[in-house]
């Protein structure tokens, strides 16, 4: 039966099956987490006049003025809200779908970062909602993506999913950070490994420039990214000897595995 198990499981892995079920339950949980605090609306907001103090400390207050470079130009909003919204989970799959079937040992790490940073985040949105700047009163900030384009939330994902106030961190930069190390990583010409040092640099701007998330909420990202990236690099290096000790305790794993070579 553990033999039957483990060639099934070999099987399976050849085409991505079972990667794909564990990927779409992970994302399934990380939204529906992420949309209980969707009732937090006044802590949300709270915390974001507290951001904005922090930031105006530190001399870093510029989304008002960086967003204003923006609205005088249709075109330069289509394409920040673009980059944005397909630039995020839409590219990370398609990504992910490459690494897969071309660079498996990159995907394996990459996946577990992107779950560990994702569990990480949504334990800090749970403890900390945030609202992002275009749904602060009072700031003067423009939501581009509801005023000026046909791109919406509700479009990307369902509304039981949809939670307002998790800015802090934005994975959408602390992501971006993780694809485009990739990509420069795997990277066999000189171009990729442009893309994918530009790739994040993009992504900040069009968080920013979009009314998405403060200057703030991109740097909580990036630290977001690396924790996962550092925690899957500690599972890369535990899983020789967890596989080994499995393979000691349960001796049919380890003739499946010598029937697969």
């Amino acid at each position: 039966m553990v033999r039957f198990g483990y060639r099934a499981w070999h099987v399976t892995g050849r085409f991505g099956l079972h990667e794909l079920v564990l990927v779409v339950a992970a994302f399934l949980v990380y939204y529906l987490i992420r949309a209980a605090v969707v009732s937090r609306a006044g802590d949300a907001l709270l915390n974001a006049y507290d951001i904005i103090a922090l930031q105006q400390a530190m001399g870093i207050y510029w989304e008002l003025e960086m967003q204003s470079w923006i609205l005088d130009s249709h075109l330069a909003i289509r394409l920040v809200n673009w980059m944005y919204f397909w630039g995020h989970m839409p590219l990370i799959i398609v990504f992910a779908a490459w690494l897969y079937f071309w660079r498996r040992p990159t995907y394996v790490l990459m996946r577990n970062a992107f779950l560990a940073s994702g569990a990480i985040g949504v334990v800090i949105y749970w403890l900390y909602p945030l609202a992002p700047p275009r749904l602060v009163p009072f700031e003067g900030f423009v939501d581009t993506m509801a005023l000026f384009d046909e791109l919406s939330y509700q479009a990307q994902e369902t509304e039981a999913f949809v939670n307002p106030f998790a800015a802090m961190p934005s994975l959408h930069f602390g992501w971006a950070m993780l694809l485009g190390g990739a990509v420069a990583w795997v990277g066999r010409h000189w171009y990729l490994a442009v893309a994918g040092i530009a790739w994040p640099i993009l992504m900040f701007f069009a968080i920013v420039l979009s009314g998405n998330h403060f200057i703030l909420d991109a740097v909580a990202g990036a630290v977001v990214g690396l924790l996962g990236l550092v925690v899957a690099l500690g599972i890369e290096r535990a899983k020789p000897r967890a596989v080994a000790w499995l393979r000691r305790r349960i001796p049919a794993l380890e003739g499946a595995a010598v029937e697969q070579r």
